[in-house]
């Protein structure tokens, strides 16, 4: 994905599960990831897995992450449960709504605000992500 109309169609309800870029993409628009999405596995109880993804890295046959890539917005909010920014950057400020959000091998390069106490508490990042702005409630 390398276009802005392409990568906001991708985020919405009418998206995907996983919206992979392709190149860094600045978009000049407050952006929304919204919906809940199923990711086509299942769960060791046979349920579907409900996830989103925000892939913002290539990667060969091994899965070994071979390009990282940063999407520039003034904002996006986080509307889908168990969403993940993965291997990449985000530049510009982070509203989670959603539970169980999680940066994984990732960057903001901004602040993360948390709508509720919900989104707070059930927000996960690995020792390889790291936010550069502040991490607070703002409801």
């Amino acid at each position: 994905m390398n276009t802005e109309a392409a990568f906001v169609k991708a985020i919405s309800t009418n998206g995907t599960w996983i919206i992979a870029l392709t190149k860094d993409l600045t978009v000049n628009q407050d952006l929304v990831l919204a919906g809940e999405y199923k990711n086509g596995k299942k769960d060791a109880n046979g349920q579907d897995i409900i996830q989103r993804k925000i892939a913002l890295y290539a990667q060969d046959e091994n899965r070994n992450v071979t390009a990282r890539y940063t999407l520039t917005a003034p904002k996006l909010t986080i509307d889908s449960p168990k969403a993940r920014i993965q291997s990449g950057t985000f530049k510009g400020d982070l509203y989670v709504t959603a539970k169980d959000f999680e940066l994984v091998d990732a960057t903001v390069d901004g602040n993360v605000y948390f709508t509720n106490d919900d989104a707070k508490n059930t927000f996960k990042m690995d020792e390889k992500s790291k936010v550069t702005g502040k991490q607070e409630i703002k409801k």
